[in-house]
């Protein structure tokens, strides 16, 4: 008997997710719940900055300021993963019966946020950990003779954890790695043509139009009539299967976007000797189908990115 398609597999391991978002819909739901166990308790320690200053040996502090830097991107990963399996497991308890379109919109716009947030901070993270590859390892085993740090990587990975809204007041002391930007910076940070940006944006403002408390909240529960106006049951399911069809190329973009991302995160930290962020799970699943995962195993065994 031939061995089931793992895609199939997928899908019918998680049906609703299939349903609503395709194979892609099916695949990300598969990796989230492979991996999240993984992540629970896990623990890392940061030195404290003068108690770091003052080592003042390069190769030492080399050694911490990259053991600190893998251990951030397995954190942002990780978080991502798991706050995005929140999200798409809401959409799918939105659909199950008794469907429920306000509280559907909701999760997917918090999707949607969350996956342009992932990408922002973790786009250069395989790709820089691959071209640096032989770098890092010496800076791990403590043979690197100078000292040089990418701080503008190392904001991104600190804004992923941190960032947050802040008053005026707050602006002048707070560091901009620490200050979120509005959804739509997110969204533009892509670099997506002209078309797709147009239908990502088109989503979000319909679903936003759907979570404020404006007409598109209600127009869904009763209709116009000859003389006067019916309420009506609301055919949540109905309405959630349009938005899915309708836009579902922008919606398995933001899953792939999200999810295979992270995934890359923990596939290029498994290049490294370093125990705390290696994540033997993620191996189970094969990105060589991917071009940037392509791509970042040529750089990682020549040490650079052409």
């Amino acid at each position: 008997m031939a061995e089931q398609d793992p895609i199939e597999k997928m899908k019918m391991a998680h049906p609703v997710d299939a349903e609503l978002f395709g194979p892609i819909g099916a695949a990300a739901a598969h990796i989230c719940k492979d991996l999240a166990h993984c992540f629970v308790d896990k623990r890392f320690e940061f030195m404290d900055p003068a108690e770091y200053q003052a080592i003042g040996r390069p190769s030492e502090m080399m050694c911490i300021y990259w053991r600190e830097m893998l251990f951030r991107v397995y954190w942002a990963a990780a978080l991502n993963l798991m706050r995005h399996q929140r999200w798409q497991a809401g959409c799918v308890g939105a659909f199950n019966a008794p469907a429920n379109l306000l509280a559907f919109a909701a999760s997917l716009r918090g999707l949607l946020e969350a996956a342009p947030d992932a990408w922002y901070s973790l786009r250069q993270a395989p790709g820089l950990l691959a071209e640096n590859r032989h770098v890092i390892e010496a800076a791990l085993n403590r043979s690197a003779d100078k000292f040089g740090i990418n701080q503008e990587f190392e904001d991104r990975l600190i804004h992923f954890i941190y960032a947050r809204k802040v008053g005026k007041s707050e602006k002048e002391m707070t560091p901009d790695s620490h200050i979120a930007r509005a959804p739509k910076d997110y969204r533009n940070s892509i670099g997506l043509p002209d078309d797709e940006r147009e239908a990502l944006n088109e989503l979000y403002d319909e679903l936003c139009g759907i979570c404020h408390p404006t007409v598109d909240s209600l127009t869904f529960l009763w209709e116009q009539e000859t003389t006067g106006i019916r309420i009506r049951e609301g055919l949540d399911d109905l309405h959630i299967r349009r938005i899915c069809h309708k836009y579902e190329r922008t919606i398995g973009y933001c899953l792939s976007l999200s999810v295979t991302l992270s995934a890359l995160c923990l596939k290029a930290l498994n290049l490294f000797s370093l125990p705390e962020t290696r994540c033997p799970q993620i191996e189970r699943w094969d990105f060589n189908a991917i071009p940037a995962w392509r791509k970042a195993q040529a750089a990682a065994s020549r040490g650079t990115v052409q």
